[in-house]
């Protein structure tokens, strides 16, 4: 094999978010916890006009599987605030989504991609389970315990959340794997192959405090912003990254 071709299929990053430090905070991140390089993973920043579309430009069997990012744009802001480039993003990426679910291709959603994932599978989207910048405990179900991929991991753990929306029921063809004492749905299986979780396990303790600077009071209010790194540094996030390890490592191909 050619010393610079990947050793297996890289990885296809649906990037729901416009590019700036969070994006490139996300993509590194991934590539530290999959212990991956540059041709690893293939970004496709789902908000420029000039992007191959993911359905109709995209060749997804290139590829060992799909990871959708977080994003900016809520689901679930009035029709009439969005943006050209929330549209766009909301129009690919429930064409992505609905392709990936008939296909069972291996697919890890994260907060607005297991979001995606489930309104592309009939369920709603709902308010009034949000969770700030925090790192709320999670709870693996009895059918989490067994799964083989959410399964190596301790019954509870902590992982860091960012959201407004939540999903409001479990979708068509879902499995719930995993719970919270706020946001019920926090992690999902479709089918075999296909992964959501409401939390972000690519955030590292150095990714949070980016994001805590990015997004000021939108979460809390300015003057508790010690208070809420002091809780974000004080959480263990050890096992949600080996989540997202374990399913890059479990569906690299050649």
């Amino acid at each position: 094999m050619n010393a610079s071709q990947p050793a297996h299929r890289p990885f296809l990053v649906a990037v729901c978010r416009p590019d700036g430090i969070l994006a490139r905070d996300e993509l590194a991140s991934m590539k530290a916890i999959g212990g991956l390089d540059d041709r690893d993973l293939h970004a496709l920043p789902l908000v420029d006009e000039a992007s191959p579309h993911p359905v109709s430009d995209i060749d997804l069997d290139q590829y060992s599987g799909v990871i959708i990012t977080g994003s900016p744009f809520g689901f679930e802001h009035p029709h009439e605030k969005k943006t050209d480039e929330h549209l766009r993003v909301e129009e690919r990426i429930d064409a992505l989504a609905a392709v990936l679910l008939k296909r069972d291709f291996p697919t890890f959603g994260i907060c607005f991609g297991i979001q995606s994932l489930a309104r592309a599978s009939g369920a709603p989207l709902v308010q009034g389970f949000s969770e700030d910048l925090q790192a709320p405990e999670i709870t693996l179900t009895e059918a989490g315990r067994v799964d083989p991929l959410t399964g190596a991991l301790p019954p509870s753990f902590h992982a860091y959340t960012g959201h407004a929306d939540a999903i409001g029921a479990i979708p068509n063809g879902a499995e719930l794997l995993a719970t919270g004492s706020r946001c019920h749905v926090q992690i999902l299986r479709w089918g075999h192959n296909i992964y959501g979780t409401q939390f972000h396990p690519e955030i590292t303790r150095e990714g949070m405090h980016l994001r805590i600077d990015t997004y000021g009071d939108t979460y809390y209010p300015a003057e508790e912003k010690p208070a809420v790194i002091a809780r974000c540094d004080a959480a263990d996030t050890q096992p949600a990254h080996d989540l997202l390890a374990s399913f890059i490592h479990r569906y690299k191909r050649a």
